[in-house]
């Protein structure tokens, strides 16, 4: 396991935020948190990375553990090309650097913009840059907080099918944060159905049909998305 959570809890202020949470992550695995605002889903991406400390239970990492992070912002440099910006998180030798960035660049279709700024980018191709930048970090784990709660339908499945591909290519394992039941469907291995105030796991669900082969339009994944809705329904 590269990182395990047992009977993690956190409160703020004597708000109870998380209760009991047991999480295992596996290498090359994908788990998706879903839930309603309000569960604690930020917050224990937050425990995971060391960033907060859990008031009981423990986690414990792997050695050699190394983290990317993508948040729900882009956190892009705005004084910075969009290569630059994939850039700064390694201290590569300038010219093998470069051609990483550009096979980079032409994995999240933004080879044609290495040279422009953040200001110059759509919202979806700032997040495309976020992406690369975090596999090119080159973590083990890669956690992601809702990167693409602020863009249209059509955007965020393009861009999981993109971060889907990127995975394919590396493996790292993925904690992946989101409000949407279709995105989880199409990304987790694992799924977990937070509850709201506290958080606690209400479900745990496994998919185990490969990601490049799902569509939503599937039997199972119709029937597990019926059963999700009824369980965040019961949830809120």
């Amino acid at each position: 396991m590269l990182i395990t959570m047992q009977d993690v809890s956190k409160s703020y202020s004597g708000v109870p935020v998380l209760e009991k949470i047991n999480l295992c992550l596996q290498p090359s695995k994908i788990i998706c948190l879903l839930g309603p605002s309000g569960a604690g889903k930020s917050t224990l991406l937050n425990i995971l990375s060391q960033t907060e400390a859990a008031d009981s239970g423990t986690v414990t990492a792997s050695s050699g553990l190394r983290l990317s992070y993508v948040f729900q912002e882009d956190c892009l440099l705005p004084w910075s090309t969009v290569s630059e910006n994939i850039g700064f998180v390694r201290d590569d030798e300038a010219g093998t650097a470069q051609a990483e960035i550009c096979s980079f660049l032409d994995e999240v279709g933004l080879s044609a913009y290495k040279d422009h700024y953040p200001h110059q980018l759509s919202g979806g191709m700032r997040q495309r840059c976020s992406i690369a930048r975090a596999f090119y970090h080159g973590g083990n784990v890669l956690l992601m907080d809702e990167p693409f709660h602020s863009l249209d339908y059509h955007l965020r499945f393009d861009l999981v099918r993109k971060l889907i591909m990127l995975w394919e290519h590396r493996q790292c394992a993925i904690v992946f944060v989101t409000h949407d039941i279709d995105e989880a469907l199409l990304l987790g291995d694992e799924i977990l159905i937070l509850s709201r105030h506290p958080g606690r796991i209400a479900q745990r669900l496994e998919i185990n049909t490969p990601q490049r082969s799902r569509s939503l339009k599937d039997q199972e994944l119709m029937m597990l998305r019926a059963d999700i809705l009824d369980q965040l329904l019961d949830v809120q």
